[in-house]
């Protein structure tokens, strides 16, 4: 795959060498410093380019379709959308950077609905689902045809999705958005069975150990997912896929454990009720983190001796 194990500064170093183009070209095709091209092509992050700065690129360098999807892949993965009320722009700008940094690795962040708001490279190429408007963890591995193919055991999986459903379901038995899922879920006349059938819960699949069939990578792979929740977006889920070396044995997973373990991983009403206190704890830390930021606003603002200072402050 384009780029993934050389990084983008190899990969735009190569491009423009190819093209027969310097170092100072290139940066006036992007409308930056030679030096910041420099460092770019040396390994730095840079600030994600623009459509018009991947077009401009691209026509300097003369890429072909692949090299062009790669250009763009570069570029998306860090569009991190802020889920539905969440603050503090600073720290999601750099859980849009954990994620980038995750390479090679597979990474991305979904919300507490299980909708895809940030991906890094290596996730688009694998799954390129993610780039899809409205893109669902759930609703692609339950419902899209692709997904029962590339899952080895999809029914196992599927139970494991169900039963992340019903727990959330428990946790938050007035979300609308959470029902409105599930019934879309059950529109699928194998899902419906699944959930119809599948009796416990599960929270998440952290640890989970399993094998894929990767048509980007040409084979079956053993992966793990690891789960974490971001302090700064709480009710998000960051997510790395990290392929490992299987063992070949249908009795024991790449990590050493029992094959498929966490299918029969369940969940009670003692979890249920941790959840709940926990995200009661994080609205509660969240709501003093804005009274402290509306606090230090105030605080910065200049003091107005006279009412006429202040009228004249106001009409600026």
């Amino acid at each position: 795959m384009a780029g993934q194990f050389m990084g983008f500064g190899a990969l735009l170093r190569r491009w423009r060498k190819s093209a027969r183009v310097n170092q100072a070209r290139a940066a006036k095709a992007l409308d930056m410093s030679e030096r910041t091209y420099r460092k770019i092509e040396q390994g730095a992050i840079p600030p994600r380019l623009t459509v018009a700065q991947c077009e401009s690129l691209a026509k300097l360098l003369d890429l072909d379709r692949d090299e062009r999807h790669a250009l763009v892949l570069h570029n998306i993965g860090s569009g991190l959308v802020a889920p539905s009320g969440a603050g503090q722009p600073e720290l999601q700008k750099a859980v849009r950077l954990l994620i980038d940094r995750q390479m090679p690795s597979p990474a991305y962040l979904c919300d507490r609905h299980w909708n895809i708001i940030g991906f890094n490279t290596s996730m688009a190429e694998w799954w390129p689902w993610v780039m899809e408007p409205g893109a669902n963890l759930i609703r692609w591995a339950l419902t899209v045809p692709e997904a029962r193919a590339q899952y080895q055991d999809w029914d196992k999986h599927a139970s494991a999705y169900v039963k992340m459903l019903k727990f959330a379901q428990a946790v938050r038995p007035d979300d609308a958005e959470l029902e409105r899922l599930i019934e879309d879920i059950k529109k699928d006349v194998d899902a419906r069975h699944v959930w119809e059938t599948e009796h416990d819960m599960g929270e998440t699949r952290d640890g989970h150990v399993f094998r894929m069939n990767v048509p980007a990578l040409r084979e079956i792979i053993e992966v793990v997912s690891h789960v974490l929740y971001p302090a700064s977006m709480p009710d998000c889920r960051f997510v790395v896929i990290t392929w490992v070396e299987g063992t070949g044995d249908d009795e024991r997973d790449a990590l050493g454990g029992t094959r498929d373990a966490w299918a029969a991983t369940t969940a009670n009403q003692d979890d249920v009720a941790t959840a709940q206190r926990h995200a009661q704890n994080r609205a509660a830390e969240d709501a003093v983190t804005r009274w402290r930021k509306y606090q230090a606003a105030i605080a910065s603002q200049p003091a107005l001796a006279t009412s006429e200072e202040a009228g004249r402050e106001a009409q600026r």
